[in-house]
Protein backbone atom coordinates (compact mmCIF):
# COMPACT_ATOMS: atom_id res chain seq x y z
CA UNK A 1 0.00 0.00 0.00
CA UNK A 2 2.76 2.68 0.65
CA UNK A 3 4.83 1.41 -2.23
CA UNK A 4 1.50 2.03 -4.20
CA UNK A 5 1.08 5.54 -2.68
CA UNK A 6 4.68 6.58 -2.95
CA UNK A 7 4.25 5.75 -6.85
CA UNK A 8 0.99 7.58 -7.31
CA UNK A 9 3.09 10.74 -5.63
CA UNK A 10 6.01 10.20 -7.88
CA UNK A 11 3.52 9.97 -10.91
CA UNK A 12 2.06 13.28 -9.72
CA UNK A 13 4.87 15.40 -8.99
CA UNK A 14 6.09 14.01 -12.33
CA UNK A 15 2.47 15.10 -13.97
CA UNK A 16 2.70 18.19 -12.09
CA UNK A 17 6.32 19.52 -13.14
CA UNK A 18 5.66 18.60 -16.97
CA UNK A 19 2.41 20.77 -16.74
CA UNK A 20 4.39 23.65 -15.44
CA UNK A 21 7.31 22.94 -18.00
CA UNK A 22 4.54 23.01 -20.39
CA UNK A 23 3.32 26.35 -18.88
CA UNK A 24 6.80 28.12 -18.81
CA UNK A 25 7.51 26.70 -22.49
CA UNK A 26 4.26 28.51 -23.70
CA UNK A 27 4.64 31.71 -21.93
CA UNK A 28 8.09 32.03 -23.80
CA UNK A 29 6.90 31.48 -26.64
CA UNK A 30 4.41 34.45 -26.14
CA UNK A 31 6.98 36.97 -24.90
CA UNK A 32 9.05 35.57 -27.86
CA UNK A 33 6.34 36.83 -30.15
CA UNK A 34 4.95 39.69 -28.96
CA UNK A 35 7.68 41.18 -27.23
CA UNK A 36 10.45 41.73 -30.17
CA UNK A 37 13.00 43.56 -28.22
CA UNK A 38 13.19 40.28 -26.41
CA UNK A 39 13.82 38.21 -29.52
CA UNK A 40 16.12 40.37 -30.87
CA UNK A 41 18.21 39.81 -28.12
CA UNK A 42 18.06 36.45 -27.92
CA UNK A 43 20.40 33.91 -29.20
CA UNK A 44 20.47 33.05 -32.53
CA UNK A 45 18.52 29.67 -31.71
CA UNK A 46 15.77 30.99 -29.56
CA UNK A 47 15.33 33.77 -32.07
CA UNK A 48 15.02 31.06 -35.09
CA UNK A 49 12.59 29.18 -32.84
CA UNK A 50 10.57 32.19 -32.68
CA UNK A 51 10.61 32.81 -36.27
CA UNK A 52 9.42 29.18 -37.03
CA UNK A 53 6.60 29.16 -34.57
CA UNK A 54 5.25 32.77 -35.96
CA UNK A 55 5.69 31.74 -39.58
CA UNK A 56 3.87 28.39 -39.01
CA UNK A 57 1.47 28.70 -36.79
CA UNK A 58 0.64 32.66 -37.15
CA UNK A 59 1.25 34.16 -39.93
CA UNK A 60 -1.41 35.46 -42.26
CA UNK A 61 -0.70 35.54 -45.56
CA UNK A 62 -1.95 38.47 -48.17
CA UNK A 63 -2.82 35.69 -51.25
CA UNK A 64 -5.11 33.80 -48.96
CA UNK A 65 -6.68 36.52 -47.02
CA UNK A 66 -10.15 36.97 -48.50
CA UNK A 67 -10.27 40.66 -48.10
CA UNK A 68 -7.48 41.35 -49.58
CA UNK A 69 -7.21 38.89 -52.73
CA UNK A 70 -9.31 36.80 -55.18
CA UNK A 71 -9.53 33.59 -57.26
CA UNK A 72 -7.83 33.91 -61.11
CA UNK A 73 -8.21 30.67 -63.21
CA UNK A 74 -4.91 31.53 -64.74
CA UNK A 75 -2.64 32.70 -62.00
CA UNK A 76 -4.29 30.93 -58.79
CA UNK A 77 -5.12 34.77 -57.51
CA UNK A 78 -4.01 38.38 -57.49
CA UNK A 79 -5.55 40.88 -54.75
CA UNK A 80 -8.67 42.09 -54.73
CA UNK A 81 -9.37 45.70 -55.94
CA UNK A 82 -10.11 48.30 -53.59
CA UNK A 83 -8.34 49.00 -50.01
CA UNK A 84 -7.78 46.20 -47.61
CA UNK A 85 -5.71 46.00 -44.30
CA UNK A 86 -3.04 43.51 -43.89
CA UNK A 87 -1.71 42.88 -40.86
CA UNK A 88 0.83 40.90 -39.06
CA UNK A 89 2.57 40.85 -35.47
CA UNK A 90 5.02 43.29 -36.58
CA UNK A 91 3.13 45.48 -39.43
CA UNK A 92 -0.15 46.57 -39.89
CA UNK A 93 -0.95 48.07 -43.42
CA UNK A 94 -2.84 49.21 -46.21
CA UNK A 95 -3.26 48.02 -49.50
CA UNK A 96 -4.36 50.00 -52.28
CA UNK A 97 -5.35 48.17 -55.21
CA UNK A 98 -5.83 48.85 -58.90
CA UNK A 99 -8.42 47.25 -61.49
CA UNK A 100 -5.91 44.64 -62.65
CA UNK A 101 -4.95 43.52 -59.08
CA UNK A 102 -1.83 45.17 -58.28
CA UNK A 103 -0.64 47.43 -55.21
CA UNK A 104 -0.75 50.30 -57.52
CA UNK A 105 -2.46 53.09 -58.95
CA UNK A 106 -4.95 52.97 -61.70
CA UNK A 107 -2.72 55.84 -63.19
CA UNK A 108 0.14 53.60 -63.23
CA UNK A 109 -1.01 50.73 -65.58
CA UNK A 110 -1.22 53.63 -68.78
CA UNK A 111 1.88 52.86 -70.30
CA UNK A 112 4.17 52.88 -68.06
CA UNK A 113 7.80 53.00 -68.75
CA UNK A 114 8.98 50.57 -65.94
CA UNK A 115 7.59 47.56 -64.64
CA UNK A 116 8.61 45.51 -61.85
CA UNK A 117 7.44 42.03 -61.04
CA UNK A 118 7.73 39.70 -58.17
CA UNK A 119 6.68 38.17 -55.60
CA UNK A 120 5.42 39.39 -51.53
CA UNK A 121 9.30 41.50 -51.44
CA UNK A 122 8.53 43.63 -54.57
CA UNK A 123 5.01 44.05 -53.50
CA UNK A 124 5.89 45.53 -50.54
CA UNK A 125 4.81 43.08 -47.59
CA UNK A 126 4.96 44.50 -44.48
CA UNK A 127 5.43 47.96 -45.63
CA UNK A 128 3.31 51.08 -46.81
CA UNK A 129 2.51 51.71 -50.38
CA UNK A 130 4.93 54.18 -51.49
CA UNK A 131 7.68 52.65 -48.93
CA UNK A 132 7.88 50.08 -51.19
CA UNK A 133 11.24 49.33 -53.62
CA UNK A 134 9.27 50.25 -57.02
CA UNK A 135 7.76 53.16 -55.22
CA UNK A 136 11.40 54.49 -54.13
CA UNK A 137 12.78 54.04 -57.27
CA UNK A 138 9.83 55.87 -59.09
CA UNK A 139 10.58 58.82 -57.20
CA UNK A 140 14.16 58.58 -56.80
CA UNK A 141 13.96 58.67 -61.27
CA UNK A 142 10.45 60.12 -62.22
CA UNK A 143 9.62 57.30 -64.20
CA UNK A 144 6.55 55.66 -64.70
CA UNK A 145 7.05 52.68 -62.85
CA UNK A 146 4.36 50.18 -62.37
CA UNK A 147 4.61 47.87 -59.47
CA UNK A 148 3.19 44.27 -60.74
CA UNK A 149 4.49 42.25 -58.04
CA UNK A 150 1.62 39.87 -56.15
CA UNK A 151 2.75 37.33 -52.77
CA UNK A 152 4.12 34.29 -53.96
CA UNK A 153 4.53 34.43 -57.45
CA UNK A 154 7.18 32.55 -59.64
CA UNK A 155 8.56 33.83 -62.75
CA UNK A 156 6.10 32.11 -64.49
CA UNK A 157 3.26 33.26 -63.08
CA UNK A 158 4.87 37.16 -63.55
CA UNK A 159 5.45 36.46 -67.07
CA UNK A 160 1.91 35.72 -67.95
CA UNK A 161 0.49 38.38 -65.75
CA UNK A 162 2.77 40.88 -67.76
CA UNK A 163 0.34 39.79 -70.98
CA UNK A 164 -2.29 41.56 -69.37
CA UNK A 165 -0.22 44.87 -68.65
CA UNK A 166 0.07 47.70 -71.17
CA UNK A 167 3.39 47.34 -72.74
CA UNK A 168 3.27 50.10 -75.49
CA UNK A 169 5.93 52.27 -74.02
CA UNK A 170 7.60 49.59 -72.00
CA UNK A 171 11.93 50.28 -71.32
CA UNK A 172 12.46 48.41 -69.09
CA UNK A 173 11.62 45.24 -67.02
CA UNK A 174 12.45 44.44 -63.41
CA UNK A 175 11.76 40.72 -62.28
CA UNK A 176 12.36 40.29 -58.33
CA UNK A 177 13.61 36.57 -57.87
CA UNK A 178 13.13 34.59 -54.90
CA UNK A 179 14.35 31.17 -54.12
CA UNK A 180 10.73 29.59 -53.85
CA UNK A 181 10.67 30.71 -57.80
CA UNK A 182 11.68 27.09 -58.26
CA UNK A 183 9.21 25.43 -56.97
CA UNK A 184 6.62 27.11 -60.07
CA UNK A 185 9.57 27.08 -62.55
CA UNK A 186 10.43 23.46 -62.37
CA UNK A 187 6.86 22.71 -62.10
CA UNK A 188 6.05 24.63 -65.52
CA UNK A 189 9.02 22.67 -67.32
CA UNK A 190 8.26 19.00 -65.81
CA UNK A 191 4.18 19.80 -67.46
CA UNK A 192 5.61 20.55 -71.03
CA UNK A 193 5.84 24.18 -70.76
CA UNK A 194 2.22 24.32 -68.69
CA UNK A 195 1.66 25.49 -65.12
CA UNK A 196 -1.11 23.26 -62.95
CA UNK A 197 -3.19 25.76 -61.31
CA UNK A 198 -5.13 25.61 -58.32
CA UNK A 199 -8.75 24.62 -58.84
CA UNK A 200 -11.21 27.26 -57.16
CA UNK A 201 -12.35 25.05 -54.44
CA UNK A 202 -8.86 24.44 -53.65
CA UNK A 203 -8.00 28.07 -52.88
CA UNK A 204 -11.07 28.28 -50.82
CA UNK A 205 -9.75 25.08 -48.48
CA UNK A 206 -6.26 27.60 -48.13
CA UNK A 207 -8.08 30.30 -47.30
CA UNK A 208 -10.29 29.02 -44.48
CA UNK A 209 -7.31 27.06 -43.12
CA UNK A 210 -5.05 30.30 -43.14
CA UNK A 211 -7.87 32.15 -41.62
CA UNK A 212 -8.30 29.34 -38.76
CA UNK A 213 -4.26 29.71 -38.13
CA UNK A 214 -4.65 33.17 -36.78
CA UNK A 215 -7.04 31.93 -34.09
CA UNK A 216 -4.99 31.61 -30.53
CA UNK A 217 -6.13 28.90 -27.45
CA UNK A 218 -3.98 28.19 -24.24
CA UNK A 219 -1.26 25.60 -25.31
CA UNK A 220 -1.15 26.45 -28.51
CA UNK A 221 1.96 26.66 -29.60
CA UNK A 222 3.68 23.89 -27.45
CA UNK A 223 0.74 21.83 -29.13
CA UNK A 224 1.60 22.51 -32.52
CA UNK A 225 5.18 22.33 -31.83
CA UNK A 226 4.84 18.82 -30.70
CA UNK A 227 2.50 17.68 -33.62
CA UNK A 228 5.39 19.23 -35.97
CA UNK A 229 8.11 17.73 -34.14
CA UNK A 230 6.73 14.75 -33.82
CA UNK A 231 5.40 14.82 -37.63
CA UNK A 232 2.05 14.13 -36.68
CA UNK A 233 0.46 17.67 -38.48
CA UNK A 234 -0.77 18.07 -41.55
CA UNK A 235 1.87 20.07 -43.55
CA UNK A 236 0.64 23.44 -44.69
CA UNK A 237 -1.84 22.89 -47.59
CA UNK A 238 0.06 25.15 -50.44
CA UNK A 239 3.92 24.70 -48.62
CA UNK A 240 6.19 24.25 -51.57
CA UNK A 241 8.42 20.92 -51.85
CA UNK A 242 11.96 21.96 -52.41
CA UNK A 243 14.23 19.51 -54.58
CA UNK A 244 17.72 20.89 -54.60
CA UNK A 245 19.26 22.72 -57.58
CA UNK A 246 22.42 23.75 -58.74
CA UNK A 247 22.50 27.47 -59.71
CA UNK A 248 22.91 26.71 -63.58
CA UNK A 249 19.89 24.84 -63.05
CA UNK A 250 17.74 27.52 -61.32
CA UNK A 251 19.37 29.67 -64.31
CA UNK A 252 17.72 27.41 -66.86
CA UNK A 253 14.68 27.06 -65.66
CA UNK A 254 14.09 30.56 -65.28
CA UNK A 255 14.95 31.44 -68.77
CA UNK A 256 12.76 28.88 -69.90
CA UNK A 257 9.90 30.64 -68.05
CA UNK A 258 10.61 33.72 -69.77
CA UNK A 259 10.59 32.57 -73.33
CA UNK A 260 7.93 30.09 -72.66
CA UNK A 261 5.32 31.33 -69.73
CA UNK A 262 2.88 34.04 -71.68
CA UNK A 263 3.44 35.71 -74.98
CA UNK A 264 5.26 39.04 -74.68
CA UNK A 265 8.12 39.80 -76.97
CA UNK A 266 11.11 41.23 -74.60
CA UNK A 267 13.26 42.41 -77.86
CA UNK A 268 13.94 46.15 -77.51
CA UNK A 269 13.58 46.22 -73.39
CA UNK A 270 16.12 45.98 -70.76
CA UNK A 271 15.77 43.03 -68.42
CA UNK A 272 17.01 43.69 -64.78
CA UNK A 273 16.99 41.21 -62.46
CA UNK A 274 18.05 41.25 -59.07
CA UNK A 275 17.00 38.78 -55.92
CA UNK A 276 15.94 39.04 -52.60
CA UNK A 277 15.96 37.03 -49.40
CA UNK A 278 17.89 36.33 -45.91
CA UNK A 279 20.97 34.78 -47.61
CA UNK A 280 23.63 37.42 -47.56
CA UNK A 281 26.76 35.46 -48.90
CA UNK A 282 28.15 37.22 -51.24
CA UNK A 283 27.53 37.16 -54.72
CA UNK A 284 24.37 35.49 -54.56
CA UNK A 285 24.77 32.20 -56.30
CA UNK A 286 21.64 32.47 -58.66
CA UNK A 287 22.59 36.27 -59.70
CA UNK A 288 26.10 35.12 -60.39
CA UNK A 289 25.20 32.29 -62.46
CA UNK A 290 22.60 34.11 -64.10
CA UNK A 291 25.57 37.01 -65.09
CA UNK A 292 28.15 34.14 -66.15
CA UNK A 293 25.21 32.38 -68.41
CA UNK A 294 24.22 36.01 -70.01
CA UNK A 295 28.48 36.74 -70.99
CA UNK A 296 28.49 33.18 -72.81
CA UNK A 297 28.86 34.05 -76.29
CA UNK A 298 26.58 31.54 -77.58
CA UNK A 299 23.61 33.48 -75.43
CA UNK A 300 21.24 34.87 -77.40
CA UNK A 301 21.98 38.92 -78.24
CA UNK A 302 19.22 39.98 -76.11
CA UNK A 303 19.99 38.25 -73.46
CA UNK A 304 23.73 39.27 -73.59
CA UNK A 305 22.47 43.09 -72.88
CA UNK A 306 20.53 41.43 -69.16
CA UNK A 307 21.35 43.14 -66.05
CA UNK A 308 21.73 41.66 -62.87
CA UNK A 309 21.95 43.93 -59.16
CA UNK A 310 23.41 42.16 -56.32
CA UNK A 311 21.69 42.91 -53.71
CA UNK A 312 23.95 41.65 -51.15
CA UNK A 313 26.19 44.49 -51.61
CA UNK A 314 22.92 47.02 -50.89
CA UNK A 315 20.85 45.21 -48.09
CA UNK A 316 21.29 43.83 -44.80
CA UNK A 317 19.84 41.21 -42.18
CA UNK A 318 18.81 44.25 -39.97
CA UNK A 319 17.23 45.41 -42.76
CA UNK A 320 14.39 42.80 -42.51
CA UNK A 321 11.55 42.42 -39.64
CA UNK A 322 12.94 40.16 -36.69
CA UNK A 323 9.92 37.14 -36.85
CA UNK A 324 8.93 38.17 -40.51
CA UNK A 325 10.78 37.38 -43.37
CA UNK A 326 10.40 40.68 -45.49
CA UNK A 327 12.25 43.73 -45.41
CA UNK A 328 11.43 46.74 -43.53
CA UNK A 329 10.76 50.35 -44.92
CA UNK A 330 14.60 51.15 -44.08
CA UNK A 331 15.45 47.81 -46.26
CA UNK A 332 12.93 49.02 -49.29
CA UNK A 333 14.82 52.23 -49.28
CA UNK A 334 18.19 51.15 -49.67
CA UNK A 335 17.04 49.02 -52.78
CA UNK A 336 14.57 51.42 -53.95
CA UNK A 337 17.51 53.71 -53.91
CA UNK A 338 20.02 51.22 -55.57
CA UNK A 339 17.37 50.13 -58.46
CA UNK A 340 16.66 54.10 -59.50
CA UNK A 341 20.25 54.71 -59.74
CA UNK A 342 20.74 51.71 -62.01
CA UNK A 343 17.63 52.90 -64.13
CA UNK A 344 18.88 56.07 -64.31
CA UNK A 345 22.13 55.08 -66.29
CA UNK A 346 20.14 52.42 -68.27
CA UNK A 347 16.56 54.11 -69.30
CA UNK A 348 17.12 57.58 -69.11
Amino acid sequence: MANTKTVSRTLALVGFNLVVALVLLEGVLLVLLHVRRVTAWSPPSVRALAQQVYRHFVRNLVQFDESCARYDPVVTYTLKPGTCTFDNLEFTTELHVNRLGLRDGNDALAGPEVIVLGDSHAMGWGVGQEEAFPRVAARKTGLNILNAAVSSYGTVREMLLLDRLDRSRLRALVIQYSDNDIVENAAFHADANHLPITPQLRYQEFVRYYRSQRAYFPGKYVFRLFLKISRLETPEPDSPAFSPTSPDEEVSLFVNALEHAGHTPLEGVRLIVLEVGQDFAHPRAFISALADWSRRPDTAAFYQQLVTLDTTTIIRAEDFYILDDHMTARGHERLGEALGELLTRLVR
